[in-house]
């Protein structure tokens, strides 16, 4: 009891600078043990850290707002799919158009993989939403606000996205920084609009299950159903930037003006 009454004292910036340094930490150490790098570890500590705020305030996990609840919460949960599907395919478009490039299909489809991969993406999008966009966002969003909740999110949310034990140049950082952080701010304007969880679980899904099977650079070259053709002297990344930029902004600007979408008073 007394334990919980001292972590319940502590200002919420100072919890959430713990959750992250925690959860930077893990993700460093998972870097030199390869075993550790998973999914599970990060969201493991994810959901022990919050247990333990949590709890310390009186508040069960499903505060976090993760858990379906009804035919609301379902209907959220497939239009982010589906509106994450037509986003990555709408920049995904653009990105081969202004770099002259084609998708050639490889000619099979698995069956098994492709469960597989859905699988996999959704519990992703799932870990990835609980871990920076449940107790850490949430908290950081009643004491001091929408805009500080959503400008702090981005920098661990980025952080999330490095290799951090290997090199990587300021250009780079600042770069993942702003393409990591613009979906942050999106997948965080989810929950500003519903309360919950839900809209930005399949938001984030949809978006990257349609970006594993729709190659966009040369960097990622193929997938299970494409292989993209690029000439090396028509590609400019800011062919891939720009439409991005642009498609997250539209969406950002639909979901915040959406009346379908409301917040739980």
């Amino acid at each position: 009891m007394e334990r919980n009454k001292l972590i319940g004292q502590l200002p919420v910036w100072l919890r959430v600078s713990v959750y992250f340094i925690v959860i930077v930490v893990a993700a460093y150490i998972a870097g030199v043990v390869p075993a550790l790098d998973s999914i599970f570890f990060y969201f493991g500590i994810a959901l022990l850290l919050s247990f333990v705020f949590l709890k310390a305030e009186g508040k069960p996990l499903t505060s976090l707002g993760f858990v379906p609840a009804g035919a609301t919460d379902w209907k959220n949960l497939f239009r982010g799919l589906v509106w994450g599907i037509i986003a990555l395919l709408t920049s995904a478009g653009l990105t081969i158009w202004l770099n002259g490039s084609r998708l050639v299909f490889t000619g099979h489809a698995d069956p098994v993989f492709l469960l597989i991969l859905v699988l996999i993406h959704l519990w992703s999008s799932f870990a990835q939403e609980f871990t920076y966009r449940g107790y850490p966002f949430q908290r950081l969003l009643r004491s001091y606000g929408p805009w500080i909740a959503q400008l702090a999110v981005t920098l661990p949310f980025a952080v999330m996205h490095l290799t951090l034990n290997t090199g990587i140049s300021w250009q780079q950082f600042l770069m993942t920084w702003l393409t990591t952080g613009l979906g942050s701010l999106l997948y965080g304007l989810c929950y500003l609009k519903t309360g919950k969880l839900i809209l930005s679980i399949g938001l984030h899904f949809g978006w990257n299950l349609a970006q594993a099977l729709i190659p966009r650079s040369p960097a990622e070259g193929k997938t299970m159903l494409f292989t993209l053709v690029q000439d090396a002297r028509d590609y400019h990344p800011l062919h891939v930037l720009l439409p991005y930029i642009g498609v997250t902004a539209i969406l950002m600007l639909l979901i915040w003006r959406s009346k379908a979408w409301q917040a739980k008073p």
